[in-house]
């Protein structure tokens, strides 16, 4: 008997969540129930693809800001209304957009990408660990090994210079420093300690001449504290 209570209980509490954001607030509506345009964009964004799929309030605000933002920019892509752009899909606050902060990432490569670049360039350093001199062109040239530094500086910085301002980051008026860690393959610990020394080296002096905070995490742990990487 108590299994079954827990069983009910589980399916009840499944039943009541949002399947896009999982929260359970009491204002799910059925799929649908929504517009034919806005439940065909919210179903390219679900991955349960459930008959009897629910969605709540602040998901419909959401994704309904996201169908209007789609729709100013038509001449895009030809798919843009299954591509909400990141900071509506996190439902991020316009009013943060990075200014006066400089972020730093260290990744096996990097690419000098326009959504960085243009119309200001905000790409204040960069620095290889394999190279003796920091030669910023070599961010020009493409790489195997540059996609994921590429992705991950732009999808935080990006301003969506290529897209009319469309696909943004979360961070569209930040600075960066992109700090080559890498090649191909796993990136070992070395490396990672060597690009976060060479960033707490430079720190003052880039917060200083760009911006007034250089953003950046240190990596902490309580237990096992047995690494030179885990001490930065």
């Amino acid at each position: 008997m108590s299994d079954t209570l827990v069983t009910n209980n589980k399916a009840t509490t499944s039943s009541q969540q949002c399947h896009l954001c999982r929260r359970a607030d009491g204002s799910q509506i059925p799929y649908t129930d929504l517009p034919a345009d806005l439940q065909q964009l919210v179903e390219a964004n679900e991955t349960s693809h459930q008959t009897d799929a629910q969605v709540c309030k602040d998901c419909v605000a959401i994704f309904t800001r996201a169908q209007q933002k789609l729709a100013s920019h038509t001449n895009i892509f030809s798919d843009s209304d299954r591509a909400p752009p990141t900071p509506l899909r996190m439902d991020a606050d316009e009013r943060f957009t990075g200014r006066d902060i400089t972020i730093a990432f260290l990744d096996s490569g990097f690419y000098a990408h326009k959504d960085l670049t243009e119309p200001v360039n905000r790409i204040i350093a960069y620095h290889s660990i394999f190279t003796p001199e920091d030669d910023p062109t070599l961010l020009q040239s493409p790489d195997v090994a540059s996609w994921h530094g590429m992705m991950t500086s732009v999808v935080a910085a990006g301003n969506g210079f290529l897209s009319d301002g469309l696909y943004k980051g979360i961070a569209p008026d930040a600075n960066v420093v992109l700090v080559k860690i890498g090649k191909t393959g796993r990136i070992p610990e070395e490396n990672i300690e060597s690009g976060l020394r060479w960033v707490l080296a430079k720190e003052r002096r880039l917060s200083h001449s760009h911006s007034k905070h250089l953003r950046w995490w240190r990596f902490r742990t309580t237990l096992f504290c047995t690494t030179p990487l885990q001490g930065c």
